[in-house]
């Protein structure tokens, strides 16, 4: 007896209604390419919080102001969270990072198909 698949597990079709098992167009592997960038953004600027530290510290040793650079701070990981969270799947539509509310970058596959974003042809990467 055999059951139907879910959707995660149905293979990927062409915009001609023909199933092409994991292999995706040119303009997914694009939209691909755009969803690693903006999640590389967000990660570098994840990544730079002990510089930022040291940096409000090295301010607030020497007296001097921290406004703005708490502000341009604040300002750029909104606009690479926001970037990243309206980023949607090339294969499902939804959202890639967002499953519910909330954004969570880490993993490297969609959060509704399992769309590996390292996906390259065939295989992932």
């Amino acid at each position: 007896m055999s059951y139907p698949k879910s959707p995660a597990q149905q293979p990927a079709k062409d915009p001609e209604n023909n199933t092409r098992p994991g292999i995706l167009s040119d303009e997914a592997l694009a939209i691909l390419k755009q969803i690693k960038r903006a999640r590389s953004q967000l990660m570098v600027c994840f990544m730079t919080l002990p510089l930022y530290v040291m940096a409000v510290a090295g301010l607030v040793g020497s007296g001097q102001d921290i406004s703005v650079l708490m502000l341009a701070y604040m300002a750029l990981y909104a606009g690479f969270g926001i970037n990243l969270s309206v980023k949607r799947c090339p294969r499902c539509h939804q959202q890639f990072f967002v499953k519910h509310y909330f954004l969570n970058p880490f993993p490297r596959k969609c959060a509704h198909c399992g769309l590996h974003c390292h996906h390259v042809g065939s295989a992932a990467m």
